[in-house]
């Protein structure tokens, strides 16, 4: 059961001139001792422990009902509520006195609440969840270093990892701030930052709801923020990219390239086809294959989406594909990735920021085949996804059949994406038929 009592910090290090001791509310708890200071110094004979009175200082009278009404008040708390915080850690409670009784706000920082936060995602297995928050915590430290007339610079991590706990960086706690200091005004010019400073349009967004989950997770788990809800009324729409596909055509272009075999865009132009061949497979799906998903000329695997496993799929290998596979190929056990584009020692908790390095390489290599090709369009790991549908779209197959292959979870989410080419082509085959001499 935890305890209390008025006593003196006799700690050479707390004493000031004359002798003079903090007089602190000393709490007992699990073993543990913390004290709570009353910000008064006194001397040995100016309080008396019996009857809680002090004497010898401006103010005593004032200075005794306080203290007493402390120590009353919080020894009736821990008594009502004794069943419940015999489960609390000691700073748990120290904390919830100091709220409640000493009316001392408690820090609560965007960083602080985000380390903790981003370490249960962590333990949950979410590192892509957590490595996005974390890229919208970095767009508000880069922020307040731009408000502080600082250059822009690279972070490449917020965080370290002690204890199996995430803690940010010495260097960037001069750039936090409390969370009750992100107003609506604060918020707003925070948005326009992020719009002047990226050309995508969703960024912002994606930045903007990241944080609003954050806080929203602090403004659940402490009470003094329940009601902080500055991001709420700031818009943070998406906006639907444009499918920007390639043709059968520039397909290929890109097959019959003579490109040096066993080099490193040989390899991504290897990569590009896979994808392509697959129904237009994910980058992240196909460096993650194992090898045990290759079995009867099938490639089999769930589409990964974030932190869960999507819809399964179970394709068959074309003539090109198994071509490619076949070369990759080397021996590998069944738990050994298919292709050499993640080294097998990759830790999960690495794995989505080495990803995010491959696809970069990737879509470097991408454009230098573009360029070889002759294609004047711009191809990254979305495009063959794209490439994929329209083809399929230009050939008349059901939009039902090309959702299922995207792995929609319906068609209207399918229309959504690629709406407007559906709609071009239903009108342009109109005009022809109508139109037609």
């Amino acid at each position: 059961m935890a305890t209390i009592k008025v006593t003196f910090d006799r700690r050479a290090s707390n004493t000031v001139k004359g002798k003079k001791f903090p007089l602190v509310l000393r709490i007992s708890h699990n073993r543990k001792t913390r004290d709570i200071p009353f910000n008064l110094h006194l001397k040995e004979n100016q309080y008396d422990f019996t009857t809680g009175k002090i004497k010898g200082v401006m103010s005593a009278v004032r200075h005794t009902k306080r203290t007493i009404k402390i120590y009353s008040d919080v020894d009736l708390w821990l008594d009502e509520h004794a069943g419940e915080i015999k489960n609390w850690e000691m700073n748990r409670l120290k904390s919830e006195i100091e709220q409640r009784f000493f009316k001392k706000s408690q820090s609560r920082t965007i960083l602080n609440h985000g380390a903790k936060y981003l370490n249960r995602l962590r333990i949950e297995g979410r590192f892509s969840t957590a490595s996005s928050y974390e890229d919208a915590l970095k767009s508000l430290i880069k922020y307040r270093r731009h408000l502080r007339g600082l250059a822009d610079s690279k972070i490449k991590s917020l965080f370290e990892i002690k204890d199996d706990k995430m803690i940010p960086l010495e260097e960037f706690k001069d750039f936090d701030m409390e969370i009750k200091a992100i107003d609506y005004g604060f918020s707003k010019d925070f948005k326009a930052y992020l719009l002047n400073r990226y050309t995508s349009k969703n960024t912002p967004a994606i930045f903007l709801r990241s944080l609003q989950a954050i806080m929203n997770d602090a403004r659940k788990t402490y009470e003094d923020l329940k009601d902080h809800k500055p991001l709420s009324n700031i818009k943070k729409k998406s906006h639907a990219n444009a499918p920007s596909p390639i043709d059968l055509q520039d397909i290929q272009k890109i097959r019959k390239l003579e490109l040096p075999p066993f080099t490193p865009i040989w390899d991504n132009r290897n990569y590009l086809l896979f994808m392509f061949n697959n129904m237009g497979m994910n980058f992240f799906d196909m460096a993650i294959l194992k090898r045990f998903q290759f079995e009867d000329n099938r490639i089999k695997y769930f589409r990964k989406k974030t932190h869960y496993e999507g819809d399964y799929f179970s394709v068959l290998q074309n003539a090109e594909s198994l071509e490619i596979i076949n070369h990759y190929l080397n021996g590998q056990d069944d738990n050994e990735y298919l292709f050499p584009i993640i080294p097998n020692n990759t830790s999960p908790e690495r794995l989505y920021k080495v990803n995010k390095g491959k696809i970069k390489i990737f879509n470097k290599y991408a454009g230098k085949i573009a360029a070889l090709a002759g294609i004047d369009k711009k191809i990254t790991t979305y495009t063959l996804r794209d490439t994929w549908t329209n083809i399929g779209l230009d050939m008349g197959i059901d939009i039902r059949k090309i959702s299922s292959g995207l792995g929609h979870s319906s068609v209207q989410v399918t229309e959504k994406h690629y709406g407007r080419s559906v709609s071009e082509k239903i009108l342009d085959e109109i005009n022809a038929k109508i139109t037609k001499a």
